[in-house]
């Protein structure tokens, strides 16, 4: 009995530090090169995450890397832009077959402050294949 209750605690403190947010904006495929914006709303201010780019893209994109410039205002009116290229796997078994990929672009950091995170995401140039682009926060 005392086996299964350890076993029971140790599931429930485990799935309860996890917090896993994904949201992902569908863009042209034929022509992807209008900028696209997720507001996360952040209620955690200690615990460390990984921020990643998810996309989802076709065999249209034929490209191994994507350049996108990345915008970041916090819920205290600061800003920061920077230019991310995103290194993705390029492995079709069809034409047909639509990946989808979260590469990360920061990695142990921490959302200090609570309220809204905007992140915008826009490609330096035009591209073809990509379906839709978004943040994973992984903590």
């Amino acid at each position: 009995m005392l086996k299964v209750a350890v076993v029971a605690l140790a599931a429930v403190v485990v799935s309860c530090g996890r917090d896993n947010y994904v949201d992902m904006v569908a863009v042209d495929p034929h022509s992807w090169q209008n900028q696209v914006s997720i507001i996360y709303d952040n209620k955690d201010t200690v615990s460390l995450a990984t921020i990643s780019v998810a996309l989802r893209y076709n065999s249209n994109f034929k490209s191994d890397t994507l350049a996108v410039m990345l915008h970041t205002s916090l819920p205290d009116v600061y800003q920061c832009q920077e230019r991310v290229t995103l290194h993705l796997a390029k492995e079709y078994a069809a034409s047909a077959v639509v990946r989808s990929e979260s590469v990360p672009y920061r990695s142990s950091c921490i959302l200090s402050k609570k309220g809204e995170y905007i992140f915008t995401i826009k490609p330096l140039s035009a591209v073809k294949g990509v379906e839709a682009v978004g943040i994973q926060i992984d903590r």
